[in-house]
């Protein structure tokens, strides 16, 4: 009988700091929770076709912004976390398509969502960029040298998929460039 109310109460605990992962951390509260595989469903659904639908300024700022808000430079294993983020927001350009949207459409979200930002956001996101444009400008031209770096973080072969695909690197150049005119 012990044994039977140990595993329930591991299976609870289980659920429970599986259920607190998902919750960000970006003081957004459950709402972002709640709309994350919304978004992600719709890149998926959306990345099947030519993908010409506009990309959302919630997008934007959900997969973009609040991760690089979030970033914690000079903290131990920031350089994994950076090189994880670097993976994360290249999947969500390449999965989206950023660089197929219609650009008036890309640039009008993209103005948006950094209009919903703090003054002092809007310097950490441009900072915090700055180092993840770095790791992915460098995983592009040579990856063998930057492999370390996303396979130490996980991601490894995620990154590897991305480098090769033209499509990526067309998106990448779409979402840099749109960073590059908010300056």
């Amino acid at each position: 009988m012990k044994k039977i109310i140990a595993m329930i109460m591991i299976s609870v605990m289980m659920t429970l700091s599986v259920a607190g992962c998902g919750g960000g951390g970006n003081g957004n509260g459950s709402s972002t929770a709640s709309e994350a595989p919304a978004a992600e469903n719709t890149a998926e659904s959306v990345s099947e076709d030519a993908n010409t639908d506009a990309i959302s300024a919630a997008e934007y700022t959900d997969n973009v912004f609040q991760k690089l808000i979030n970033m914690e430079i000079g903290t131990a294993g920031s350089s994994l976390k950076e090189a994880q983020i670097a993976e994360e927001i290249l999947s969500f350009a390449a999965s989206r398509e950023i660089g197929n949207v219609e650009e008036s459409a890309r640039k009008a979200a993209f103005s948006e969502a950094w209009g919903n930002l703090s003054e002092e956001e809007k310097v950490t996101v441009k900072d915090n960029f700055r180092d993840i444009a770095g790791l992915v400008d460098g995983a592009f031209s040579d990856y063998e040298s930057a492999r370390g770096n996303f396979e130490d973080a996980g991601v490894g072969a995620e990154m590897e998929e991305l480098v090769k695909s033209e499509d990526a690197q067309k998106s990448w150049k779409a979402l840099c460039d749109l960073l590059a005119e908010v300056e």
